[in-house]
């Protein structure tokens, strides 16, 4: 089974997500943020095993959309909290890079099938 360059840049978005995520988890303690990094992080990973399966990966490109929508949310929603509360603004950066980077694996997994 050959690998694919978009399912090569979903493992590594998948591990950069998961350290981003980590960081921010670190900084905040909140629950939901280590379930969205270990959800979207295995998010990541499935659609590169869809990327790598023959005939599967028409879909692929949707499950890191999903993934940074989610990031971005979070992280908008926590910029705009960090107007008034400045210790956010650290870990709202971080979730904008991961929906950064989940949005770039989106447009790569898209334009690879």
């Amino acid at each position: 089974m050959a690998q694919s360059s978009a399912s090569i840049v979903l493992v590594m978005v998948s591990l950069g997500t998961l350290a981003l995520g980590f960081q921010t988890w670190r900084l905040t303690s909140s629950r939901s943020i280590i379930l969205n990094t270990v959800v979207a992080s295995a998010g990541l990973l499935f659609a590169a095993y869809l990327c790598s399966t023959p005939g599967r990966g028409g879909v692929a490109y949707v499950i890191p959309f999903l993934v940074a929508m989610l990031f971005a949310g979070r992280g908008i929603g926590t910029f705009w909290r960090s107007r008034k509360e400045t210790a956010l603004r650290l870990p709202s950066t971080l979730m904008l890079a991961a929906a950064g980077a989940s949005l770039y694996a989106t447009v790569a997994t898209y334009f690879a099938k």
